[in-house]
């Protein structure tokens, strides 16, 4: 009987998981009560889950940013949220940040150079237009998605968040999956834009995926010119991701798309707009996007 006591003492134990205070990760999960602080600039560690460590309003327990506000969203899902997170659609690289910016790679448009900043993510995590954004009537916001349907064959449904900044260096990245063609469209689009809105502006530079009769290509738009990838072939499948870039430089503008089974790039020259807003447009296509982020490096002076 005391041999059997002792085995359920010593099994129990076992399980009880990391004690607070203690180093934590994702295979060594903390004791009941407690979670995983991932954010913790010493490292991993584990913290009470009921405390609210930034006093943000929101538990330990479902912070994924237990040291500055919010927190509540983790797009990438590595534990470390969207508020706070250096890169927060991909997880950290072994090498996630060679130039020192904040900003980790696959994310950071310039891992070699300095200065770059993500100053817009949104995972659409809210169910609602984002505060401070535009969009036409096409877009709805359900189950972490920006939706954006087709209201007529002729206009593009966009929707763009403004930029804090006016720079020459942006850099427009989405994903986003295809639900459906608009039958009676001749053409069909889905992609990002940057915009130049300021009031000598009214310019638009996008990157996006286009079928016009029956042929896919990757399109860079600018005001100067438009230039074509036209080696990509399927850019409408409903069963694809497809994740879409677009980088300005001064006067450069480059667009890559990276789908299931292919990718792309193509390059045109620009007007050298310095945009201050930038988002996603679609024509004569039904599609989901899982976000957006966007990275810039300025202010204008700096080029």
């Amino acid at each position: 009987m005391i041999r059997l006591a002792l085995t359920f003492i010593l099994v129990a134990g076992c399980g009880s998981g990391v004690p607070i205070g203690s180093e934590c990760s994702e295979s060594d999960v903390c004791e009941d009560g407690a979670t995983c602080d991932f954010t913790d600039p010493a490292g991993p560690v584990c913290i009470d889950g009921a405390g609210d460590l930034d006093g943000d309003g929101i538990a330990n327990a479902q912070d994924f940013c237990n040291h500055v506000d919010g927190g509540r969203f983790d797009e990438d899902g590595d534990h470390i949220g969207d508020d706070c997170d250096r890169c927060p659609i991909a997880r950290p690289a072994s090498e996630p940040d060679t130039d020192g910016d904040d900003v980790d790679s696959p994310c950071d448009p310039d891992p070699s150079e300095g200065g770059d900043q993500i100053v817009v993510f949104d995972g659409f995590n809210s169910g609602a237009l984002p505060v401070g954004w535009t969009a036409t009537s096409g877009w709805t916001f359900v189950g972490g998605e920006a939706i954006a349907t087709a209201v007529d064959v002729v206009n593009n449904e966009v929707l763009t968040a403004p930029l804090p900044l006016v720079s020459l260096h942006v850099a427009v990245l989405g994903q986003y999956r295809i639900d459906e063609l608009t039958p009676q469209a001749t053409s069909n689009r889905a992609g990002v834009v940057a915009v130049d809105q300021r009031p000598a502006g009214g310019d638009d530079i996008s990157c996006s995926g286009v079928r016009t009769g029956g042929t896919d290509n990757l399109v860079i738009d600018t005001t100067l010119n438009a230039m074509t990838d036209g080696f990509m072939t399927s850019l409408f499948d409903t069963g694809g991701l497809y994740r879409v870039t677009l980088k300005l430089d001064n006067a450069q503008a480059g667009c890559a798309l990276v789908a299931d089974n292919e990718t792309g790039a193509t390059q045109a020259t620009t007007a050298g707009e310095a945009v201050n807003q930038a988002g996603l447009s679609v024509k004569g296509v039904t599609a989901r996007f899982q976000y957006l982020l966007v990275i810039q490096r300025g202010p204008i002076d700096q080029n």
